[in-house]
């Protein structure tokens, strides 16, 4: 152990802020373009992925009608080449308007030459690689062509099919008019599902921006709340501290201690949010014992642990308004600083063999304690307890230590980024739209051929089953994942509905063209997109195996019924599979794009912060260098003498008026700009007559109507002027019915005529307020005055 005195005090590099504050904190668009982003991985990814399935659907279908044309392997080789080309063409990330266009004429093409391209059995026929494509193109589409244009190409694909039926030798009218009706409703539904999913996006934008500029408005008052807190505590623990000791007399022969605490508090008023740090956390605590009016003893351990810097700042601070209460209101012989360090940590004891005090018995307006010992430790995750008696001295306990790993954060970040969110709304109500028009669809198949299911009942029971399922997704909505158990259970429903609609066919043409193949997967989709896709991809096999079961079990081992129920499954499970991957692929662009907005967003706040700390910090120099810091430099450097009545007066109206100012800071730690300036105005007006004043503000009266409230605050400035030096008492309180002013100010000489100057001025107060006005001065002493006046509306 050793025992330390004095010290020194080092100076730290200054942090500058300017510039202004943004008006637009994140931009307006940011899901929007995300989305755009999306929207060209989710095309690349249908085209890319069609084009590469085209020669394993069209070959075999070829195959087992009698071989291979020229045009067909022209027709599929293009295909191929042309996803090649796509990739290209979207190499940039953002889709291309006129590839769109492109890749839907060449669907239509396909399709007006179908007799050329595809056996000719298989032209009108929905399980074709050809109308798989044409789908896909009106998918794809939607994304980057408005509204009306992807309705267009849908007619134009249909009007196409027309064409090459006719030209195959087949009247326009016949079996193949459903393959007409769904392009066209594939082109309704893709304008649907685009239209939510980029609602979503807006409201997703929508939802950024206000929560970016409601957390900005967070930080900064954060932020400014934390820098008045700081240099509140500063002008607390060493200005104030000060003023009030030369005031009283306690260190008028004691030069060299006021002019080495007024050259701290000099470094301290010009740089009002940090005090300049010390060579560390002893050599501070040994500076600030060192100049006190009573000895303090220390014992300190010979190794200083490594604490950060906060904590040294803090513990430090603490030390210092702990020694400071001891020499303004102990009464103290002298005190002792004892420091202990374990587990990484420090623990240090102030003690005092002084008059002592009841702790219960403070009020708010006793901030030493509370702010500048118990919140100073707080606020780096320390403890400050505090135990005295009236007659029984004071010990003040200060403990840190290093937080546990693995601590939680202080703020986390929300569970459902606002993008994602977005897209999740968006994308999982457009596949509901699609899931119910597509099952309302499928029902024209039971309206118009019921003599093809038997049991009919049967049929209907699987049709309405897988209705329900869709129907209870959406009554919960599609961006709330269903329970597990719950979950697997109507995939199970929709997997037998599949089998029972299976079981009620009549015959193969219906298999192969049948609702269920176009039906079944949306349900299975729409339950898929809170689940992994392997499990999606399991269902879809078991479809897929399903059916090819059903069709050998109706025909044997027929090529031709095999490929052609195959095809039809893959032309339907290609657009379901997508739709799952692109709701997760959105939702993760949608995270990482908000991931970058926010950390954009931290910049810009801290930034913003800055700049609004140090406006804060340049009004208060601003105000507090007016008379303040001329009169700590003067003691500072020995051109005034401590010892000087005069000297001592002037240091008790400064610490008054800065006492005021740092009473403003309420309970819930902000600051009230009107009680602040208020408070300014009243000390400065006591300052000018050589008087101190003691300000009691009710939070209420902020309140009362700004008229009222302005001209009783100039009634009682017009008070104030008229009194004598000494201390003078302002209370304000009052509501939006009611308010009072009340002024107690010492009146030393020419009493009459002060009296009748303060009733000349309450008549014309009277006068100047709307309401019931009452005034009433009272003399409760030889030398003081008491004035009243109340306001009710």
């Amino acid at each position: 152990m050793r025992s330390t005195a004095g010290g020194g005090a080092g100076e730290t590099n200054d942090v500058g802020a300017g510039g202004e504050m943004n008006e637009h904190l994140v931009p307006g668009t940011v899901a929007q373009d995300a989305l755009e982003g999306s929207a060209a991985r989710i095309a690349l990814i249908f085209r890319v992925a069609w084009s590469a399935l085209t020669p394993a659907l069209a070959y075999p279908q070829a195959v087992a009608a009698g071989g291979v044309g020229t045009w067909q392997h022209v027709a599929v080789v293009s295909t191929v080449v042309w996803g090649g080309a796509y990739a290209w063409f979207l190499r940039s990330g953002r889709l291309v308007p006129a590839v769109a266009v492109a890749d839907s004429a060449l669907f239509c093409v396909y399709l007006g030459f179908a007799h050329w391209i595809l056996p000719a059995e298989y032209v009108g026929n929905p399980s074709t690689w050809i109308i798989g494509g044409a789908s896909v193109a009106i998918f794809i589409a939607s994304w980057s062509l408005a509204p009306v244009w992807t309705i267009t190409l849908a007619v134009a694909q249909s009007a196409a099919f027309l064409v090459g039926v006719v030209a195959a030798g087949r009247p326009a009218v016949g079996g193949h008019d459903s393959v007409v009706a769904i392009f066209v409703l594939q082109g309704f539904l893709a304008v649907v599902v685009m239209r939510l999913i980029r609602g979503g996006a807006r409201r997703a934008d929508a939802t950024l921006d206000h929560v970016a500029r409601a957390r900005a408005e967070l930080t900064i008052e954060r932020s400014r709340l934390h820098s008045r807190r700081q240099f509140e505590r500063n002008l607390h623990d060493t200005v104030l501290s000060t003023l009030t000791v030369v005031a009283r007399g306690t260190l008028r022969t004691r030069l060299d201690l006021v002019r080495a605490r007024c050259g701290r508090d000099v470094a301290i008023l010009d740089r009002l949010d940090e005090l300049p740090r010390s060579a560390g956390l002893f050599a501070s605590i040994a500076w600030e014992s060192g100049c006190r009016a009573m000895p303090v003893r220390l014992t300190l351990p010979e190794e200083e642990p490594a604490l950060p810097p906060d904590v040294i700042e803090a513990v430090a601070g603490a030390v210092r308004e702990a020694l400071s209460n001891v020499e303004r209101h102990a009464r103290a012989d002298g005190a002792e600083v004892s420091a202990a360090v374990a587990d990484g940590g420090i623990r240090i004891v102030i003690r005092d063999d002084g008059q002592g005090f009841d702790p219960a018995a403070t009020t708010t307006d006793q901030t030493g304690v509370r702010r500048s010992i118990h919140e100073r430790m707080g606020t780096v995750g320390g403890r400050a307890d505090v135990a005295s008696a009236p007659g029984a001295g004071t010990t003040v306990t200060l403990s840190w230590r290093p937080p546990e790993p693995g601590a939680a954060p202080t703020h986390p970040e929300p569970h459902e980024p606002s993008v994602a969110a977005g897209y999740r709304a968006g994308m999982g109500w457009a596949l509901v739209v699609i899931a119910v028009v597509w099952h309302l669809y499928s029902s024209t198949s039971l309206i118009t051929r019921p003599d093809a299911f038997d049991p009919f009942w049967l049929e209907l029971t699987a049709w309405l089953a897988i209705g329900l399922v869709v129907l209870a997704v959406a009554l919960r909505g599609p961006t709330r994942p269903l329970p597990v158990p719950v979950n697997l259970a109507a995939q199970l429903v929709v997997f037998a509905a599949a089998v029972a609609g299976f079981a009620a066919m009549d015959g193969v043409d219906q298999i192969a063209a049948n609702w269920i193949t176009g039906d079944i997967g949306w349900p299975l989709a729409l339950l898929a997109l809170h689940r992994p896709v392997a499990e999606y991809l399991a269902w879809s096999a078991a479809v897929v195996a399903l059916s090819v079961g059903v069709v050998l079990v109706e025909t044997g081992p027929d090529t031709g019924a095999v490929t052609r129920i195959v095809t039809a499954l893959l032309c339907a499970l290609v657009l379901q599979l997508a739709a799952v991957v692109a709701f997760g692929l959105v939702r993760r662009n949608g995270a990482l794009a908000e991931a970058g907005v926010r950390e954009a967003g931290r910049i810009r706040e801290t930034r913003d912060a800055l700049v609004a700390v140090a406006d804060d910090r340049r009004r208060w120099q601003r105000e507090l260098g007016e008379s303040l810091r001329p009169l700590v430099g003067a003691l500072a450097d020995g051109t005034l003498d401590p010892a000087d009545p005069d000297v001592r007066a002037r240091c008790a109206i400064e610490a008054s008026r800065l006492r005021a100012m740092l009473s403003e800071l309420t309970e819930t730690g902000e600051h009230s700009m009107w009680r602040r300036d208020m408070v300014s105005s009243l000390s400065g007006a006591a300052a000018d007559r050589s008087a101190t004043i003691e300000a009691r503000i009710a939070p209420d009266f902020g309140d009362v109507p700004e008229p009222v409230r302005a001209e009783l605050v100039a009634a009682v400035l017009a008070i104030l002027r008229l009194t004598s030096p000494g201390e003078a008492v302002v209370t304000l309180s009052g509501c939006v019915r009611d308010a009072s002013a009340t002024v107690l100010l010492p009146v030393a000489s020419e009493r009459p005529a002060v009296k009748e100057a303060m009733w000349t001025l309450l008549h014309r107060v009277r006068a100047a307020i709307p309401g019931t006005v009452s005034a009433d001065v009272e003399e409760p002493g030889s030398s003081k005055f008491w004035v009243e006046v109340r306001w009710v509306s």
